[in-house]
């Protein structure tokens, strides 16, 4: 049986865009929590639990990548992602 999957778009607004370290602060936050998590753009999708799977996204600076999570825990772990990529990975 499914769960629901939580969702949100929020734009990449760093400005070098989803690069190593961004990839990474989003790995170690979705980790955090019990559910599944995923990334996309532009129709590719990328498991956000991934370093390697999030940076063939190739996401830049404008882009807009769609955060989803399903499990228990879902609706926090977007939450906590949608407001890290907002903050613009703490890197200005």
């Amino acid at each position: 049986m499914r769960g629901i999957v939580i969702q949100q778009e929020v734009e990449i607004a760093n400005k070098v865009g989803l690069h190593v370290r961004p990839a990474s602060i989003l790995v170690e936050i979705a980790c955090k929590f019990k559910s599944d998590v995923w990334i996309e753009r532009d129709g590719k999708e990328a498991n956000g639990k991934s370093v390697i799977s999030l940076l063939l996204l190739s996401g830049e600076k404008g882009n807009r990548i769609n955060i989803k999570a399903e499990g228990s825990d879902a609706a926090q772990a977007v939450k906590a992602l949608v407001k890290v990529v907002k903050d613009k990975f703490g890197e200005e």
